[in-house]
């Protein structure tokens, strides 16, 4: 492993610390700025880590991460979850170890998954980011005291083109499985 990439983890994480109250301070930095690159950073860290060597047994083609991950996702596109995030020192040590969490395990997971169970659950979480951003444009009134009704309709905008924007990587990145199906004799 390089230098730049065993240190690179620790520095992004020493960014998000330090970047914490301007990115916290809009629902949209919040939610998709913070939350993902505290996944990054845990894919970053994940190597040093040192995960438990008996978690790729227990997380047969990465079922067990996968879950973890659509649990993990959906509790922290709740507002109310994000707002507890902001004032209670509990919430918020607890949205950040699950996300480092999520991101150290995560890649292990990939590369144990077949990729129709990679399917299966990007494409149930694209549909329930793009389902909230939804919510969040067109419900009337605020979801989150912490943030202006402004603030959550972009912040739905940006749901659920990231939501597109994530399944059609996926699909970018996974097409050469479904190019040329093998064919039957």
């Amino acid at each position: 492993m390089t230098r730049l990439m065993r240190w690179s983890g620790p520095a992004l994480l020493g960014v998000l610390l330090a970047t914490r109250a301007p990115l916290e301070a809009s629902m949209l930095r919040h939610m998709l700025v913070q939350l993902p690159l505290l996944v990054l950073c845990g894919a970053l860290l994940g190597p040093s880590l040192r995960l438990p060597p008996g978690l790729a047994r227990c997380d047969l083609h990465g079922l067990a991460t996968f879950t973890a991950t659509a649990f993990v996702t959906t509790y922290w596109m709740i507002p109310r979850a994000l707002e507890q995030a902001l004032f209670e020192p509990l919430a918020a040590g607890a949205k950040f170890a699950s996300l480092l969490l999520l991101g150290a395990a995560l890649p292990g997971a990939l590369r144990r998954a077949h990729v129709v169970v990679q399917l299966f659950y990007v494409a149930n979480i694209c549909a329930m980011m793009a389902i909230a951003g939804m919510l969040y444009r067109e419900l009337p009134q605020r979801l989150c005291n912490a943030y202006l009704l402004d603030d959550q309709t972009v912040t739905g905008t940006a749901l659920v083109a990231l939501a597109l924007a994530l399944g059609v990587a996926w699909c970018i990145v996974n097409a050469r499985h479904f190019a040329d199906p093998p064919e039957k004799s």
